[in-house]
């Protein structure tokens, strides 16, 4: 039985997931900012692709018979899945539509958020938590393309983040910290050359391939 705090940390959590904060952010700088998107078929690209496909991990959990006795763990391994694949195809989507170079550089962002995360947890085995670094990024990208009004905000927001995933025991301070760091460098790296972002790719593939042949073993 949950407590009262407990009902409220997981309110929190559930309205804070990062598919619904990237999506707002995508609706707010549509109407805010206009040269980011260059048509509405690049502003549907981005919330279908960063909103949408990402999230569809955790009913997809119920319809596959591999992933639907695992609990946690198969709704992670399938979140993981549904990442790659929303991440990797908006890359790819934002070169082949030649979408603007704010639009690209979000894009950039979050697909190379799923490689260094992955990297850290899976190869390194230190734990960063994804649900940190994918909140902070829609946080930072709101201050970055908004304005620092935004800077108060988004400190609220990530506070009550980080109270609810500690209140719920979800993650540590360390593994919540550890996110937010990434995500500052993630922000780093997508301004830098393109052999960073190379490196990055062959990085991409080799846990792909890695967590590909622990699934097929499953």
């Amino acid at each position: 039985m949950l407590t009262r705090k407990e009902h409220i940390a997981k309110i929190i959590r559930i309205t804070t997931i990062p598919s619904l904060l990237v999506t707002v952010l995508l609706i707010i700088l549509y109407f805010t900012r206009f040269d980011i998107f260059k048509n509405n078929a690049n502003f549907f690209i981005a919330v279908i692709f960063l909103g949408i496909i990402p999230i569809l991990g955790y009913p997809l959990q119920y319809a596959l018979p591999r992933f639907k006795d695992k609990g946690r763990a198969g709704q992670r391994t399938l979140a993981f899945i549904m990442n790659i694949i929303g991440y990797t195809t908006a890359l790819l989507l934002g070169f082949i539509q030649n979408v603007t170079h704010n639009l690209l550089l979000i894009f950039m962002a979050y697909f190379i958020s799923i490689v260094i995360l992955t990297t850290f947890n899976k190869l390194f085995h230190i734990r960063a938590s994804g649900h940190s670094c994918s909140i902070t990024g829609p946080l930072i990208l709101l201050i970055y393309f908004v304005g620092t009004w935004c800077i108060f905000p988004s400190i609220l927001i990530y506070a009550a983040v980080v109270w609810s995933s500690i209140e719920l025991k979800r993650h540590t301070v360390k593994d919540l910290v550890m996110g937010s760091f990434l995500y500052s460098c993630i922000w780093t790296i997508s301004y830098s050359s393109f052999l960073s972002h190379l490196t990055l790719v062959v990085l991409f593939f080799l846990v792909i391939n890695r967590e590909g042949r622990k699934i097929a073993d499953t």
